[in-house]
């Protein structure tokens, strides 16, 4: 999304809503609903994936498919390539192609496709009909083919991987107040948000439910934004100080509207000049420019000690309520043994506080990033980073990359580019590693790494 008319352009505004008792508890009724509509869901479609994967047919086609890729890697990655070699490149992509034809094929005859899922949810939505609207839910089965398409995606690449570096991925049931927004797909029917310019008051209709928001506190760029025609609406709910907050978030049509400096007047997010290398570690961020080189640390400060102490207060609280769930010896009896799990008023008062201070933690880290961001984006016009398979990363890592989060920076400066019409150029380190060897450069060395990545 640049400065420049972009009418297919999406961005996101956030709103508080005013809410009084009575309509929190149908929010947090519908909301608990969505959370059944998608687990039954889920368990439907997980049946039929099933069904469709242990066909004969279709693990032919996979080790097939399997079998012909690593016979392309190995003809590409000889020394030597003849014209015998490439034709015979050519007729193993031909062959692998039938083979997703086969598998595509299938699909077709379990109605797997996103459309699919959609006729699929038919069959469920009628009974939430009162609460849950049909855009709503056939959002929930699009989140669905989303959930499944992200593990099709990591079992192909676990094929490739050796067995200790395998995820394993799976899709997940939504957990007890784990659903935190509910969507729909137009401005006209469900969710609606309505703004009278004159009074100053926009309206949020839903089912029954109507809120106002007062927007004579709105700043400058929320006016702006409110100018531009909405796609469709969400409301959004987040837990603070153990309380439910809700949110309209407006999904809006067109580019993001400049911000400006209250003291200075002059644009906020500019590009600067001249190009730059950006080093991501699984904790730091080296940024290289023509003038300076400089690391940013990326881990925030973790209070590791009052999360031990609320986790051990939790446990406790949690055996004195349920001992007939544990053995002698104090180990956790197995799943089809115990009987459900009761909570004490503490246990819950101390899971609000360990909740607390994770999304505190995380507000401060998406704070400090939108800042670095800013920095990085201000320094030029044309940027080169490594690549890197973060993912894989937090498998091995853990509490590390959690703490820092670097796909999370790539992502937000990658965004803040977006709207100047900027990408950032991703360096393998196949290519960067003959380089290294001639240099001499170890990859512990952040300056001289950012250093040729910014020249690379």
């Amino acid at each position: 999304m640049s400065n420049a008319e972009n009418t297919s352009g999406r961005y996101i505004l956030t709103l508080p809503l005013k809410t009084e008792l009575y309509q929190e508890h149908i929010l947090e009724k519908r909301f608990r609903l969505g959370e059944q509509l998608y687990n039954k869901f889920l368990n439907f479609e997980k049946k039929k994936y099933f069904e469709m994967t242990k066909r004969k047919d279709y693990r032919n086609a996979q080790s097939l498919i399997k079998d012909y890729t690593y016979q392309i890697k190995s003809l590409n990655n000889a020394s030597d390539i003849s014209k015998e070699t490439k034709k015979m490149i050519q007729d193993f992509k031909k062959q692998r192609k039938e083979q997703y034809d086969i598998i595509y094929n299938i699909k077709k005859m379990f109605n797997w496709p996103e459309f699919g899922f959609g006729m699929d949810m038919k069959k469920y939505r009628g009974y939430y009909k009162k609460n849950l609207n049909s855009q709503i839910c056939n959002n929930l089965a699009v989140r669905c083919f989303r959930a499944f398409e992200k593990m099709e995606e990591e079992l192909i690449k676990d094929q490739y991987r050796s067995d200790e570096d395998k995820v394993n991925p799976c899709v997940h049931y939504k957990r007890k107040d784990s659903l935190k927004s509910l969507c729909g797909s137009q401005n006209t029917t469900g969710i609606r948000f309505i703004l009278d310019d004159e009074m100053n008051v926009g309206t949020v209709k839903w089912q029954g439910l109507e809120f106002s928001i007062d927007l004579a506190k709105c700043t400058l760029y929320e006016w702006k934004a409110l100018q531009s025609e909405i796609c469709y609406c969400a409301v959004k709910r987040e837990k603070i100080k153990g309380k439910w907050k809700y949110y309209i978030q407006l999904t809006l049509k067109g580019h993001v509207p400049d911000k400006f400096n209250k003291q200075t007047g002059e644009l906020k997010r500019q590009l600067g000049k001249g190009s730059v290398g950006l080093y991501f570690t699984s904790t730091s961020l080296t940024v290289s420019t023509e003038n300076s080189v400089k690391t940013y640390p990326l881990e925030i400060k973790n209070h590791e000690d009052k999360k031990t102490e609320l986790l051990q207060k939790m446990d406790t609280s949690r055996r004195a309520t349920n001992p007939y769930n544990y053995n002698e010896d104090g180990t956790s009896k197995e799943k089809c043994e115990i009987n459900g799990w009761h909570f004490s008023k503490a246990y819950k008062k101390y899971r609000a506080e360990l909740y607390e201070i994770f999304r505190k933690e995380c507000e401060e880290k998406k704070l400090l990033q939108e800042i670095l961001a800013n920095e990085v984006i201000a320094s030029g016009d044309v940027f080169n980073c490594n690549k890197m398979d973060f993912k894989f990363l937090q498998r091995n890592l853990g509490k590390k990359i959690q703490s820092a989060s670097p796909a999370m920076l790539k992502t937000t400066i990658e965004r803040k580019l977006s709207y100047h019409d900027v990408s950032i150029n991703e360096i393998s380190y196949s290519n960067l590693n003959p380089v290294l060897e001639e240099k001499n450069i170890s990859k512990k060395n952040l300056e001289d790494m950012a250093t040729l990545i910014r020249q690379f």
